[in-house]
């Protein structure tokens, strides 16, 4: 059978942290072009531990674990001051880069970032296990960041006593950046929230809704045309259907149904989370009513497969069957899911009308793969997170939130200013997705872009001085 697959140019003209896109994605020409860009980090640049605590609200046990941060002092003067990155759900590859790194230059800044706990090395006890994970919570989290900023100024560098620390997080870790805010106000003079998910939404419907109005009526038909095609086949043929789909993505022969739907509407909303709707919507406009369901199945499995590499529905992120096998589980595809089936949510499911992915991926899908993978009936904890921390009116004090036209996390971040020291500004240009102030700026970025990081600097330059 043929491919309708035209030779993409796989254009990211944006350059981010490396560390932004998902380890399932980072062996495709998504992540190649951006390391290409990038060259921020270099062979001698490697991570440094401390003993963090596991457990850092009881007293009586005093059990540590390898916690890995990097450090650039390139430009630190010794009185400039301390740019603190916070990691997020996949391993740590350097220190702050991009655009953290481009101010932190003017700002003779020391720049540190710190692995979020139960991901890369960072993992206490060496344990993915059920029981372990009881330690992986939103305020171990923050603890840890806490712990290690008092730490560095007594152990490591005792100059950053007295110099003002700033904090940098975009999606997850832009929520913890608010978050720390509420739960350590003094231990940082202010933080920048970028694509911050500080609203924990249990049944995330708007992540898809974003998805379909980011990429227009054209394009969003035909996303379902790629999806009605897989469920056609499979419905006609159960068996042969899916394991013929699963073959063409590389999954693991045991993966359910519904798993496949999930990772499928990964694969298309990522490449507008990542900023790469057009590369998207280029590749699958060849189809139209008379392409075969066959060449519709190999044309967008081929996008996939190329865009976020061939490994990227085998690593574990998808396959509830491989979340629960030690033997075979990801540990950090187990802790993200750990963490949303236990606390923060943000379930992507299908919308009532209009939904681009299978309806069968819906809030009943997830919590059964929560119950499944950890052996217990589970609910997230979203609606206490959102009453302690705030939601999408958050509680914390001198924040600057950010966020983007084409994001599909955009319900779950603020949408208006919450307060006078919470600015909030949106970017709208096309292509303008996840975290895109993160990116390193160059002359050529959109002019909404440059405007929103003028705005964030007016009050990093307040909140430092």
């Amino acid at each position: 059978m043929r491919s309708l697959l035209l030779p993409l140019l796989f254009l990211i003209s944006d350059v981010q942290s490396l560390s932004d896109l998902p380890e399932r994605a980072r062996n495709g020409i998504a992540f190649k072009k951006l390391s290409g860009l990038q060259g921020a980090l270099n062979s001698s640049q490697t991570a440094s531990t401390w003993n963090a605590q596991v457990d850092n609200f009881d007293d009586n046990k005093e059990d540590t674990y390898q916690q890995r941060y990097y450090v650039d002092a390139q430009y630190w003067t010794g009185t400039g001051p301390v740019f603190f990155s916070i990691g997020g759900e996949g391993t740590l590859n350097g220190p702050p880069s991009g655009y953290i790194a481009q101010v932190g230059q003017n700002y003779s800044a020391l720049l540190i970032s710190l692995e979020h706990r139960f991901y890369g090395e960072s993992i206490p006890n060496q344990d993915s296990s059920t029981e372990n994970l009881k330690y992986l919570t939103v305020e171990q989290a923050l603890a840890d960041l806490s712990s290690f900023t008092e730490y560095y100024k007594t152990t490591i560098e005792p100059r950053t006593k007295d110099v003002k620390w700033f904090v940098f997080g975009g999606s997850y870790p832009g929520a913890l950046a608010s978050w720390y805010r509420t739960a350590y106000p003094d231990a940082s003079v202010g933080s920048l929230s970028s694509s911050g998910v500080v609203n924990c939404i249990v049944d995330f419907k708007e992540f898809d809704m974003t998805v379909s109005a980011a990429v227009g009526n054209q394009c969003s038909n035909s996303i379902k045309r790629v999806q009605a095609a897989f469920q056609r086949t499979i419905d006609n043929s159960p068996e042969k259907g899916l394991q013929d789909s699963l073959a063409k993505f590389n999954c693991e022969k045991d993966m359910a149904v519904t798993d496949l739907y999930y990772m499928m509407a990964d694969s298309w909303s990522m490449a507008v989370q990542y900023s790469s709707k057009s590369d998207l919507c280029s590749a699958l406009a060849p189809l139209d009513d008379s392409t075969s369901d066959e060449d519709v199945m190999n044309t967008f499995a081929a996008f996939s497969l190329e865009y976020w590499g061939a490994d990227f529905c085998s690593q574990g992120f998808y396959n509830t069957k491989q979340l629960a096998d030690p033997a075979r589980w990801d540990v950090n595809s187990r802790s993200w899911r750990w963490q949303t089936c236990y606390q923060v949510s943000y379930f992507n499911t299908a919308p009532s009308t209009g939904s681009l992915r299978s309806e069968s991926v819906n809030l009943q899908y997830h919590l059964d793969q929560c119950a499944a993978v950890f052996g217990e009936k589970m609910f997230p904890s979203s609606p206490s997170m959102n009453v302690r921390y705030g939601g999408q009116f958050p509680k914390a004090h001198r924040v600057f939130y950010s966020d983007f036209s084409d994001d599909p996390w955009q319900a779950a971040s603020v949408t208006f200013p919450p307060a006078e020291d919470q600015p909030f500004f949106l970017t709208h240009c096309d292509d303008c997705g996840h975290c895109k102030d993160l990116h390193t700026a160059v002359d050529n970025d959109p002019s909404a872009l440059k405007e929103g990081r003028a705005e964030f600097e007016k009050y990093l330059y307040a909140w430092l001085n």
